[in-house]
């Protein structure tokens, strides 16, 4: 039984299959539904994805390393180009043939013998197959964060994840919280067809431009700096930002908290220089229809829409085999991919980093792959790095202090981040 267990065939999973394939490493990839893509495909019940969703990133920084974008999509593609690009993927290395589509895993549980022995995987209809170990790669936007408003309110309270299309708020007194990308994605849409947007957020935001000097503004920040040179650049960065949107009248945040992670994009700031979305602090209650603020002021709303993020889920498996404390906002893997002694379970997927994410899931899953053939070459191969996964976690910030850092558990600097995993991986030649 040397074959290891994909779960999932997002963006994770592909790459994870990928990266199995390229060390010839045995593997298949359980989808549940009847096609790949993961929250990028729209039809799917659990997918965020809007009719106006497209990339955070640029194409040419989102794509997988070696695998470009096509020419002709544009710079910020929508979700229906980048699920036919997943695809491509797919087709690209011949990923397919080891790809089980509605398949789905109930329950992930250690073999009889202990997980050293491997993992015993519980399908959808009661079949049970072993395997050498388990990649759950199902991602991190599953299950909706939600919040309790106080208050005895009657009108409906959506996530941004059931927000679907326009015509859901148009002629509406909509409210909409949070100050993320998903909330700034909803806002734009609010802002030309909703009867009134109200925004209300904890704490006050910045928006990044999508270009500077006529080039995607990510693919100019994309070099590498020496880490004291890196942690100067975004607080300049972030800086400037702030002071933009304080500028364009936004509420931006105080940075004696920590670094706020901009928004991408500048149609906020047209919408709220046209007074098309009016700011509001937090909700203190909803009574019937109408919101009162925390400054006191009071709005009748017919909708409020949560874009307050998600939380990390992975319920086919026991919480004390991802090392998941009780309380603790995510399990406690190292480089949040590893439990401590990494027997055959591994997560990949589950990080936010500062930029783009594909290219960091990719090296997240090419360690998995290194660790899996070092494993098979013997154990000797694996002492160190074993050991590593027992001791603590290596700064992922740039020594950066982020606002609220324990509430944002997955977030990493990027470059940091990835350099580690590098570094691990010579733990394993």
């Amino acid at each position: 039984m040397n074959t290891y267990c994909v779960i999932g065939a997002g963006a994770a999973g592909l790459v994870t299959a990928q990266a199995f394939a390229a060390r010839g490493i045995a593997f298949e990839v359980l989808e549940a539904t009847d096609g790949i893509g993961g929250i990028w495909d729209a039809r799917r019940s659990d997918s965020p994805v809007s009719r106006n969703t497209h990339v955070i990133a640029s194409k040419g920084v989102q794509a997988f390393p070696g695998f470009p974008m096509p020419e002709d999509y544009p710079d910020y593609p929508g979700h229906e180009l980048i699920l036919r690009y997943l695809q491509n993927y797919v087709d690209a290395n011949e990923l397919a043939p080891h790809i089980r589509l509605n398949t789905e895993v109930r329950r992930i549980e250690p073999a009889a013998d202990g997980p050293e022995a491997g993992w015993d995987v519980t399908l959808g209809d009661s079949t049970r197959k072993p395997y050498a170990g388990v990649v759950i790669a199902t991602g991190h936007d599953r299950t909706p964060r939600r919040i309790e408003i106080p208050g005895n309110s009657t009108v409906p309270v959506l996530h941004s994840s059931e927000y679907r299309h326009p015509e859901q708020i148009i002629g509406k007194r909509v409210l909409v919280v949070g100050a993320g990308q998903s909330a700034a994605d909803i806002l734009s849409d609010c802002a030309v067809n909703a009867a009134l947007t109200l925004h209300s957020s904890r704490r006050g935001f910045y928006c990044m431009p999508k270009y500077l000097l006529g080039q995607p503004t990510d693919s100019m920040l994309q070099g590498h700096m020496w880490r004291p040179m890196r942690k100067r650049a975004f607080q300049t960065l972030f800086s400037y930002l702030r002071r933009r949107s304080r500028s364009f009248g936004l509420p931006v945040p105080d940075f004696d908290n920590g670094i706020v992670i901009p928004m991408l994009g500048d149609q906020l700031h047209h919408y709220y220089t046209h007074g098309d979305i009016v700011p509001k602090p937090d909700i203190a209650a909803i009574e019937d229809d109408r919101a009162t603020f925390t400054d006191g002021s009071e709005e009748k709303v017919d909708m409020v829409i949560l874009a307050t993020g998600f939380v990390p889920n992975y319920p086919v498996v026991d919480r004390v085999h991802l090392n998941w404390a009780e309380g603790a906002l995510r399990p406690g893997l190292y480089l949040n991919i590893f439990p401590p002694g990494a027997l055959g379970l591994f997560v990949v997927g589950m990080v936010r980093p500062i930029g783009s994410h594909w290219d960091v899931y990719t090296h997240q899953a090419e360690l998995v792959a290194d660790y899996v053939q070092a494993k098979a070459a013997g154990p000797q191969r694996i002492e160190r790095f074993v050991r590593a996964t027992h001791g603590a976690q290596p700064d992922l910030y740039a020594g950066l202090r982020l606002y609220h850092a324990e509430q944002y558990p997955l977030v990493v600097e990027k470059q940091d981040y990835v350099n580690q995993l590098r570094k691990h991986a010579k733990l394993l030649k």
